[in-house]
């Protein structure tokens, strides 16, 4: 078997592909995420498991000369047949994320806590919003990336420049809660701790559901972890959304 710029080779002939790809995340790890495949008339003939053990020996020579990190081996794996493989290898479900969506109606009235104001948003608010983000999320530690804030300020420009989809609740000058929202999906939604357990993440939600109504879009979706130990599964089912897919993700140690 030979690997040549991510083809896999056998007499020649190709049989599947093999890449790597590797980040570090908030909590000091670094995945290496394993990406292969066979194709479907070479596959049942072993293939698989030597496509993975040649991509994690490649992962454990890379993390040989780099020290950042607490090094963990990632897989994706989809079909039935490829979880079968990586569970063989060793592999545990660490997180699922799971997109979840809810059919808009037309909004009522939004209350939200006491002392909070909602304002219109602006990209005077994205290093608030960075902050808040980096604050909430970064010390998880389920698979959470920190971005640079020149980074997030180009998915914004890419991805969510609609302002008039964000809903910031401020406390005086304190970036309280935040949904963070485009017209397909709603990558961001966070409430800081000193503001938790006040009906603030459901306001903030009916709020962004009757902004996103009133620039006609009908159907709210967003990703969240199954496991996320604020209990977002919950929150969002609450609300009327429900999971429509899950991915599963893979890792197992050095």
């Amino acid at each position: 078997m030979e690997f040549s710029d991510g083809v896999v080779l056998v007499g020649g002939v190709e049989v599947g592909t093999a890449r790597m790809t590797w980040w570090d995340e908030a909590d000091g790890t670094r995945l290496y995420l394993l990406l292969g495949s066979v194709e479907s008339a070479h596959q049942g003939l072993g293939y698989g498991r030597t496509i993975l053990a040649w991509l994690e020996e490649r992962a454990r020579e890379h993390a040989a000369g780099d020290s950042v990190g607490t090094p963990v081996f990632g897989v994706n794996p989809v079909s039935e047949r490829d979880v079968a493989l990586v569970r063989g290898a060793g592999y545990r479900v660490v997180f699922t994320r799971v997109r979840m969506t809810v059919e808009l109606a037309e909004p009522g009235d939004v209350r939200l806590p006491e002392g909070v104001e909602v304002r219109a948003a602006s990209a005077a608010d994205h290093r608030a919003v960075f902050e808040a983000n980096a604050e909430v999320f970064g010390g998880n530690s389920l698979g959470y990336v920190q971005d640079s804030f020149e980074e997030f300020e180009q998915d914004i420009a890419d991805d969510y420049p609609d302002y008039r989809l964000w809903t910031l609740a401020w406390v005086g000058d304190k970036l309280a809660g935040w949904v963070v929202s485009g017209r397909d999906d709603t990558p961001w939604v966070g409430v800081r701790p000193a503001y938790r357990r006040r009906g603030l993440a459901s306001a903030l939600l009916h709020a962004n559901h009757a902004q996103l109504w009133e620039h006609g879009v009908r159907t709210a979706s967003l990703w969240t972890l199954a496991e996320n130990p604020t209990g977002s599964v919950a929150l969002y089912e609450s609300l009327g959304y429900r999971i429509v897919e899950r991915q599963p993700r893979y890792r197992k140690t050095f």
